[in-house]
């Protein structure tokens, strides 16, 4: 029989191999990072080769960033500041996004002021999902923080999804925190979205289908907000459906 799912030992070994990964191969990382800087005055290109080279870059800065350090933050904005495509400045705030600080906010402000200068609806959606889906202390109050942002549209279900369900998805020590208050949010997001969106509301309410694969502590609380969702008068037939199939699962 497999052992309870644990998503804060999971997301712990996977910060700590990371970042001991970074530490010792720092001058590696490094290297490769340096060496795949383009040219100055190079132009953009969706060549398979330059799109590799793009890639393990970013990949080598998302591993350096895991020091956290005064260099790898000077790293991160760097990259930022130099970047001259969309994926560039998007793996900078993606490498910043976990250490609070004047480099993450510059970053943060700039790509969200350019996106919307330009009216990027799209790009918006990967700003508020890198803040949805990055764990730090304080993830759930940052996710309702961004759902009283002037960009946020809870009619929009795109919007919705970029906060909303990737909280849910791809935040898994915060959407799984101990104290149920994860759950909570999940819950009542998927009672107010049932009002104006059942489609949506259901897809959400999926979230909890796995209850039984966690700890016996976790299987209460979401089975608790599965019962209040089902259990809630008025609610459509797709998540009465989704809840009702989930506590029978």
């Amino acid at each position: 029989e497999m052992s309870p799912i644990d998503p804060d030992g999971l997301v712990a070994m996977l910060r700590l191999a990371r970042r001991s990964l970074a530490r010792r191969l720092r001058a590696e990382f490094t290297s490769v990072y340096v060496s795949l800087a383009p040219p100055k005055g190079e132009t953009f290109t969706v060549a398979p080769e330059a799109v590799g080279q793009r890639r393990l870059r970013n990949v080598c800065l998302e591993y350096l960033s895991q020091i956290g350090d005064a260099e790898s933050e000077a790293v991160c904005l760097s990259h930022f500041r130099e970047a001259t495509t969309m994926t560039d400045s998007l793996a900078a705030l993606k490498a910043l996004a976990p250490f609070p600080g004047a480099a993450l906010e510059e970053v943060s402000d700039a790509f969200y002021s350019r996106a919307k200068a330009n009216s990027e609806a799209l790009v918006i959606n990967k700003w508020f999902a890198v803040q949805a889906s990055t764990f730090v202390p304080d993830a759930l109050q940052r996710v309702q923080a961004l759902m009283v942002h002037e960009a946020y549209d809870g009619s929009n279900p795109n919007r919705v999804r970029s906060v909303v369900n990737t909280f849910a998805s791809a935040n898994p020590a915060a959407f799984h925190a101990r104290d149920g208050l994860g759950y909570e949010f999940i819950g009542l997001q998927v009672l107010e979205l049932d009002k104006r969106n059942p489609q949506l509301a259901a897809r959400l309410c999926n979230v909890f289908r796995d209850w039984k694969k966690y700890d016996e502590a976790r299987q209460a609380l979401m089975r608790a907000q599965l019962l209040r969702i089902r259990d809630t008068q008025g609610i459509s037939k797709d998540v009465l459906e989704i809840s009702s199939r989930s506590i029978d699962g």
